[in-house]
């Protein structure tokens, strides 16, 4: 190790850390400064895929495995063909992501990577302690991608999302490499929101995903038992060999991760609430957030809370109460949202960015016994962010 002392840590070298490192390395503002990435495994070898939309060409393009301009949203009673007209559905895994990152700071002398487990994050004065297991690494800010411990979601709603993948081959053309299925119902389980989802990444190879919305985790064989009978009853393959297998558990929940962010201590990533509550996704939410902090450091200000703006707030709330109240009507839900919205317009709005005609358009939409109780009991709690 070359100094113990730095400018900003960053611990953890996941999906935040990682695009939080690659924005700070673009910017010439930071070439003087001494950075430091932490991780107890600086290699990543468990091969994931990382899915998310955006219009026209990216910053991560070089490293993309596989890109959609069509898909399909099915359902029991529909089959709705998603144009996404200036959007893009991409892939990417991340293994190459990693190795990708790693490749474009190397040559950044003022950037370092340490292999060590942090233990505690204190601040002293004007300067922050990360505790390592090896030693000690004294900075002005840390950035934290550690879920803290003391999280309690007695007092908030929360689900998770929790899926089993496998990248499945075959002998012969089996699959639309052109078309992508962001959700198919035809196997599920009755009481749960419960779909597939697939990537085809050629005519012989694809993701085949497996994906819960639930309160509750099931048991691994639950998984295998739906991708097998996906398999072979809707995609009428009988002949194929599996080359990888992914599982993750995403947390959605309108906990206030935020809130664990300090003075000279920022939360990022899945603990700082990057997550989107209402799908899942984080990928999009890493690179933009990012890009707002490197604007803040620049700008030499106390860094603020990132989190969503507050009618996001509210709708990704009751999104989320009536998955957990109601978990069968997921299947419903989604296909009111699908069948009455373009999907660029549904994108925006996940993006949180929107003009209130569309946001009003999507939430007439979405009007059922159900979402109307869930819109009136967050009415009768407060219509303030926690």
């Amino acid at each position: 190790m070359k100094n113990s002392c730095f400018k900003y840590i960053i611990v953890g070298a996941g999906t935040s850390g990682l695009h939080l490192i690659k924005s700070i390395s673009e910017d010439k503002f930071f070439r003087e400064k001494k950075i430091l990435l932490i991780d107890k495994s600086l290699e990543n070898n468990e091969e994931k895929c990382y899915s998310f939309w955006e219009k026209g060409k990216g910053k991560w393009d070089k490293i993309i495995t596989k890109s959609w301009s069509n898909g399909y949203f099915i359902s029991k009673d529909h089959l709705i063909n998603l144009d996404l007209k200036d959007y893009k559905y991409k892939m990417i895994k991340s293994i190459d992501f990693h190795k990708y990152v790693k490749k474009c700071i190397s040559s950044h002398n003022n950037i370092e990577f340490i292999k060590d487990d942090v233990i505690n994050i204190r601040k002293e004065n004007n300067q922050v302690i990360v505790v390592g297991n090896k030693t000690n690494y004294i900075c002005d800010h840390v950035f934290d991608s550690r879920i803290p411990n003391d999280i309690s979601l007695n007092n908030h709603i929360s689900i998770k999302q929790h899926f089993k993948g496998w990248i499945i081959k075959t002998d012969v053309p089996k699959f639309d490499s052109k078309t992508f299925t962001i959700m198919d119902y035809r196997i599920r389980d009755i009481d749960k929101t419960a779909f597939t989802y697939i990537l085809p990444i050629s005519n012989k190879k694809a993701l085949v995903e497996y994906t819960y919305f639930t309160k509750e985790l099931v048991d691994s064989k639950e998984y295998d038992l739906k991708l097998k009978k996906y398999i072979k009853n809707i995609l009428k393959i009988n002949n194929y060999s599996i080359i990888n297998e992914e599982y993750g558990v995403i947390p959605m929940t309108n906990y206030p991760f935020f809130n664990h962010t300090k003075d000279r201590i920022t939360k990022i990533g899945t603990a700082g609430g990057w997550v989107k509550p209402s799908t899942g996704y984080s990928f999009k939410n890493s690179e933009r957030n990012s890009k707002k902090i490197v604007g803040q450091l620049k700008k030499g200000v106390t860094l603020i809370k990132i989190k969503s703006k507050l009618k996001y707030y509210h709708m990704d709330k009751i999104f989320l109460d009536v998955l957990e109240k109601n978990n069968w009507f997921g299947e419903k839900l989604f296909s009111l949202l699908f069948r009455n919205n373009t999907t660029n317009k549904i994108f925006e709005f996940l993006d949180e960015k929107s003009n209130f005609f569309s946001e009003l358009k999507i939430i007439k939409s979405l009007f059922s016994i159900h979402f109307i109780k869930s819109f009136l009991r967050h009415l009768f709690t407060g219509l303030k962010a926690n």
